[in-house]
Parts: structure tokens; C-alpha cells; sequence
């Protein structure tokens, strides 16, 4: 009897081990699970959100490379502009990659990435798809926005983590962002006019600082500073630049600010060597492979100006136009000049001037 006792006993403390083992493994076997949760939100976490003054629209990335690509440059400024009655476009700094990426066809919400022209198309109207024109994502909402997507737009990358929050921690949010972005500009502003050549823009007063040397009031001279060499300098403050298209060379004269300081130092180097490509039918367009400091305005420009457009393309006029350009300089003679440019691409070689 007592040994049937002990066997009972046994095959209900081995029931109870086995019981508690499965759930001891039940408990192991979860783990894998919310770490393929984290993995998979992490997949999902490129969202991004394309601002003007009156729009906002958030946008899903999918996990192409071009889209990787594409992320990784944010946040930018750049101009949007209408294309073809069913998109805006805008040209990113860099070239996407786009191995791995699907081809582009959806409706109206749709980002792609045409590759021929490097630039980003955002549909108002529906992607019909076309040779050339990979998919970055979709609308996630405001896609009824698009359409009044105008001038200079944001975009920035959209912390999903937050999508929780309620409006107000949102706004703070946003408003730390831009405070942050307010405490950090001047040092941007610092840094791109460290180290820039004389001859510079009055109005900048960073920059004025630095005028002190070559452009003294009337009435003083800085301390150690002899007035002949003053009157060197002054001379010296137009500088030329050579443009050779194909055959063919003209001299341009430069104008006076941190584009142009930094675009001469890269001359200096080595001259500096365009593809550029016809737009619109009035100007040739051409990346310069670096990002030059800018100084923006509204700009009407006219036959033999060169602009700086975007910070890092450089734009010959040989017709007319209005945007927000960084004036670069300007063809002194322009005899034979549109006939050079032609109507297809040039190659384009920048050199400093005698």
C-alpha cells in the first residue's frame, strides 16, 4: 500500500515538473517575438513629413535602397516646382541608389524617384509608371495637400515614436525643434564664413569684421594697417573667372560672397569640371559633387549669369528666369555664347581668370 502511495505521489510531482518546464519554455519562447515586433517596427520607421507654410504631409517610405538613400540626406529645404499637371518635383543633393527598388505605379500619394533627371516626384494626380521611375513610398495622410505645394518646402524625417503623443507634447515638441535650430544657425553662419577672402559683403556683419583690413572707413585706419596696401586690396577685389564650353572660352566676373570664396578655393585646387545638361529651354544645369554656402534671393536672372541653385548645382543662363538663386557671376562678353551652349549637353570646365 505504501509503495502505491509512493508511486502516485511520483506521477504527480513529475506531472507538476513537466507542467512548469513548458511553461518555463512558453515563457523563453516569447522573447524571439517582441524582438521580430521591435525588428519589424524598425522596418517601418521611415516616415518622413513634407512641410510649407500651409501644408503638411506625412509620407511611408518602403525599404528600397533608394529610399534608404534618400532618408539618410534629411531634413532638407529645397524648391518645389509643377511638372506635367500631375506632380511636383524637387531635386534631392545627392543621387539615389537605386538597386533593390521597385518600379514605380500607384495613385495619387505616391513618392517616386525618377533617375534619368535625379529628381524626386511627389503625385497629385496618378503614377502611371515609366522607364526610369522607381517607388520611395506613399501618403500616409494630407495627399489631398499636394497639389498646393508651392516655393521653398521642409522635410524632415518623422519620429513615429511619438505618434502616441497628444497635440500638446506634440507642439512642444516642434517648438524645442525650432528653438534648437534657432540656437544652432549662428554657428552654421560661423562656420561657413570661416576662413573667407576679402572683398566680402557689408551687410553680412560677421563677415564685415573681417572687411576691416581692406575697407576702412573714410575718416580711420585700423591700427598697423598701411593706407597703401588699403588701396591694393581694394583693387584687387574684382576677380575673373574662366568658363570653356567645348571649344570655345569666356570670362565671367565673380561676385562677392561665400559661394563665391568657397567655389574660387576649389579652382584654386584644380579647375573644376561640369556635365551639364538643357532645362526649360533657357539655362544648362549641372551638379557640382559638393555643397557650397548660399545666400539666397529672388533673383530674375538673364542671358550669361551664373547661379548657384540648390547649393550644390551650378546654372548658365542663356535665357531668363526667376527663382532663388546665389548669384555666382556673370559672362563679360557674351558673343557666341548661346551658340556655344547649344540645345543638348555641354561640358563645362570653370578655371580662375588672369
Amino acid at each position: 500500500m505504501k509503495r502505491k502511495l509512493f508511486l502516485v505521489l511520483s506521477c504527480i510531482l513529475s506531472i507538476a515538473l513537466l507542467l512548469t518546464g513548458c511553461k518555463n519554455g512558453q515563457q523563453t519562447s516569447e522573447q524571439p517575438s517582441a524582438s521580430s515586433e521591435t525588428l519589424n517596427a524598425s522596418e517601418t520607421s521611415m516616415q518622413i513629413r513634407i512641410e510649407s507654410d500651409t501644408q503638411s504631409i506625412v509620407f511611408q517610405l518602403n525599404n528600397s535602397s533608394a529610399a534608404q538613400s534618400f532618408y539618410e540626406q534629411l531634413p532638407l529645404s529645397v524648391a518645389v516646382e509643377d511638372y506635367a499637371g500631375s506632380e511636383k518635383i524637387f531635386y534631392p543633393p545627392e543621387k539615389l541608389d537605386v538597386s533593390n527598388t521597385p518600379m514605380a505605379e500607384g495613385p495619387a500619394g505616391t513618392l517616386a524617384y525618377y533617375e534619368p533627371w535625379g529628381d524626386v516626384a511627389i503625385f497629385y494626380g496618378a503614377c502611371g509608371g515609366a522607364d526610369g521611375l522607381y517607388a520611395l513610398g506613399e501618403a500616409l495622410s494630407g495627399a489631398e495637400q499636394i497639389e498646393s505645394l508651392s516655393g521653398e518646402i521642409r522635410i524632415e524625417k518623422n519620429d513615429v515614436s511619438s505618434a502616441g503623443v497628444n497635440a500638446s507634447e506634440s507642439a512642444s515638441s516642434l517648438q524645442s525643434a525650432q528653438l534648437s535650430a534657432e540656437n544652432t544657425r549662428p554657428q552654421v553662419e560661423e562656420a561657413e564664413t570661416e576662413g573667407t577672402a576679402s572683398g566680402q559683403m557689408e551687410q553680412h556683419p560677421v563677415e564685415s569684421s573681417q572687411l576691416q583690413t581692406t575697407k576702412p572707413s573714410s575718416n580711420s585706419t585700423p591700427s598697423g594697417q598701411n593706407p597703401e596696401n588699403t588701396t591694393d586690396s581694394e583693387e584687387h577685389t574684382t576677380m575673373k573667372m574662366n568658363v570653356q564650353v567645348g571649344n570655345h572660352t569666356f570670362t565671367a566676373t565673380l561676385e562677392s560672397n561665400a559661394a563665391v570664396d568657397a567655389f574660387v578655393e576649389m579652382m584654386k585646387r584644380a579647375p573644376v569640371t561640369i556635365q551639364m545638361r538643357d532645362y526649360a529651354g533657357f539655362e544648362k544645369v549641372g551638379p557640382l559633387g559638393t555643397r557650397l554656402p548660399t545666400s539666397n534671393s529672388q533673383t530674375t536672372t538673364h542671358a550669361g549669369d551664373i547661379v548657384l541653385y540648390q547649393g550644390n548645382q551650378i546654372v548658365m543662363f542663356y535665357g531668363s528666369n526667376s527663382w532663388s538663386y546665389t548669384r555666382l557671376g556673370k559672362i563679360d562678353d557674351l558673343t557666341g555664347w548661346e551658340e556655344a551652349l547649344g540645345s543638348g549637353n555641354v561640358t563645362v570646365t570653370f578655371s580662375l581668370g588672369a
